[in-house]
């Protein structure tokens, strides 16, 4: 048994024989596309708008919100001693 490979004509649907209907038939699609394209691009753009306007909250929020430091957190500037350097430091009393 030999297996005809998938053409074409089984993807697309086929227009209507009138020409009238054929008209009809290819500016529906057209239509449904644009509507498509159209949505697609407003849906796009209202995301990337609700994601600017997130991070401009967040951005905005975190500029104002209070800074008390944490009691446990000790700051300061530290550097790596190699142990050679280590060697030559004074004792501690």
């Amino acid at each position: 048994m030999r297996v005809q490979p998938m053409r074409a004509q089984f993807i697309f649907p086929p227009l209507p024989r009138h020409p009238l209907l054929r008209v009809l038939a290819v500016v529906g699609g057209l239509i449904v596309l644009a509507v498509l394209a159209t949505a697609g691009l407003v849906l796009g753009a209202a995301v990337l708008a609700v994601a600017a306007l997130t991070l401009a909250v967040r951005r905005w929020r975190s500029r104002h919100a209070s800074t008390t430091p944490d009691p446990s957190i000790i700051e300061g500037e530290f550097s790596v001693v190699s142990p050679r350097a280590r060697a030559e430091l004074p004792r501690p009393e």
